[in-house]
């Protein structure tokens, strides 16, 4: 064998020890570190997307995806316009484009859990507790419930508690909230061509009072007096509900109230002396927002206007002429005040579970709890007023937040075994697991996990009884997660929404890779 002969051989055994040594540190860091996922359907839209529609709309020029089964027949009259009503559809050449896209693909990290425990409101990776050995073995939720406590979904909200402590709000942290906030209205989307539109859009969904001091145009409310005046939202024009336009081609359901809300607006007075506030009439209860040139405070009143709670604090809230970014939020019975961008105050109030219940529903204490405990509230009221000056607002935007229902269990609760004991938990047709009377009661092992489009997402509320495996050699009990089910924590979407092409995922919408919250 020649000299070059040698050497050629030595270079191919070492590029083959290369190879398989590059090999299996890949699938050790697959097994262990991080690993690639894909998100098949819609359980968790608007935060990640499965397999879905990106519809355009030629008069607003908003982008919003929709959830799409290519084994559906879809009519094209489904599609609407979600920011200028339900009943606007889109342009029939709009509406009978179908090019979908894959799910987001999803960096997950595997090693976070062994050293650090998952936190609530975490976005988890874990094992279908009732498939884990189907097509569907990899499930990714929110994480509602940690060992140890006992859980109370109530109007859309999560309490818990440990032992026998009182139940308490469990409130997102800032950064989970701002991600989780869905668009209702925006006065930017306005349409372009009223001719073109096949129904007469009915205005902005928001009425000025009085009339004669109002208008709307350009994309602006201007008013153009001194006095008293004010903005009252119509619930007739757009509801303020759990809906998403995400499930526009899903089958209809009953939509729920929501009452977590945000208000957004850019102010510009002509005067120092102008005085803003935000009225929230939701739970039976009025939340106001007052701010003046000085100080603002956030103030929670009954209906018949008796003081329950205030906040004082002193700021500058507004200059001549100079725009001014506000936002009123109410998550989680918590209300914040933002200026250009800086939390000024906030105000948290602590209704209990059964006191959220009857305050939402209006009902007295002689009213059986579980007699209301899967009833929803009544429809929010908005209303932005103004004195002292005239004033134009641009950028006004409302936005809702996540609504976790308690819906009655399906029939599949029960396609796997029932384990002894356990037969009136997963009952077709009884409430939801965490919902009065059945509260989610957690072991030291033991995880609650809900999807974010709570609407549309078999989870830990519906899913029922485990499958054999998990059963027999880890945790019988229905609708909970075991730690050892566990995989790890979303990190970030790194693939995002791919358009689909000869069956393959081609085309990723890069301005989408982002962080997980």
């Amino acid at each position: 064998m020649t000299t070059n002969e040698r050497k050629c051989q030595s270079g191919v055994i070492e590029t083959l020890q290369s190879l398989i040594v590059a090999f299996v540190l890949a699938m050790v860091f697959r097994g262990f570190v991080v690993e690639g996922f894909v998100i098949p359907t819609g359980s968790m839209a608007p935060t990640l997307l499965g397999q879905h529609l990106l519809k355009h709309s030629d008069q607003t020029g908003q982008d919003f995806p929709v959830g799409f089964d290519p084994w559906r027949s879809v009519s094209p009259d489904k599609f609407s316009d979600p920011l200028l009503g339900r009943n606007i559809p889109l342009s029939m050449s709009e509406a009978k484009k179908l090019e979908p896209r894959a799910g987001d693909r999803v960096v997950v990290l595997k090693t976070l859990f062994p050293f650090f425990g998952p936190e609530r409101f975490d976005v988890v990776v874990f094992k279908n507790p009732t498939d884990t050995q189907g097509l569907s073995a990899n499930y990714i939720k929110r994480l509602i419930g940690l060992p140890g406590e006992t859980l109370w979904i109530a109007d859309g909200d999560i309490f818990a508690k440990r032992g026998d402590d009182a139940f308490v709000i469990q409130r997102k942290p800032e950064h989970v909230q701002r991600a989780l906030w869905m668009r209702v209205s925006d006065s930017d989307a306005i349409p372009t061509d009223m001719l073109a539109l096949s129904r007469p859009w009915r205005g902005p969904p928001w009425t000025g009072n009085p009339q004669s001091a109002w208008n709307y145009e350009n994309r602006m409310w201007v008013c153009n007096t001194s006095e008293p005046s004010s903005l009252v939202w119509d619930q007739n024009k757009i509801h303020i509900d759990d809906w998403s336009s995400y499930n526009m081609l899903m089958p209809k359901q009953r939509q729920k109230p929501v009452s977590d809300i945000r208000v957004s607006a850019t102010i510009t007075p002509e005067s120092e002396k102008i005085t803003a506030s935000f009225t929230l009439q939701a739970i039976g209860h009025q939340f106001q927002w007052l701010l003046s040139n000085d100080s603002s405070s956030l103030v929670v009143r009954t209906l018949s206007g008796e003081l329950v709670q205030k906040v004082e604090f002193d700021c500058t809230c507004f200059e001549n002429n100079i725009p001014t970014r506000v936002e009123f939020w109410h998550a989680d019975q918590m209300m914040s005040l933002y200026i250009d961008g800086e939390r000024i105050g906030t105000l948290l109030y602590n209704f209990s579970p059964e006191e959220r219940l009857r305050f939402a529903a209006n009902v007295v204490d002689s009213v059986p709890i579980e007699d209301i405990a899967t009833r929803s509230g009544k429809d929010a009221k908005l209303t932005l007023q103004f004195d002292g000056s005239p004033l134009a607002i641009t950028r006004l935007q409302v936005d809702r937040d996540l609504y976790y229902r308690s819906s009655p269990l399906p029939s599949i609760a029960t396609k796997n075994p029932t384990a002894s004991g356990n037969e009136s938990l997963v009952k077709a047709g009884t409430p939801a697991f965490g919902t009065y009377p059945k509260l989610a009661v957690l072991g030291k092992d033991q995880f609650m996990m809900a999807g974010d489009n709570s609407a549309y997402s078999l989870d830990g509320r519906l899913w029922g009884n485990p499958d054999e495996f998990v059963a027999t050699q880890i945790d019988d009990a229905p609708f909970v997660v075991h730690r050892n089910l566990l995989i790890g924590k979303a990190w970030s979407v790194y693939w995002p929404a791919a358009l689909i092409d000869f069956g393959i995922p081609v085309i990723p919408d890069f301005g989408r890779i982002r962080f997980i919250r």
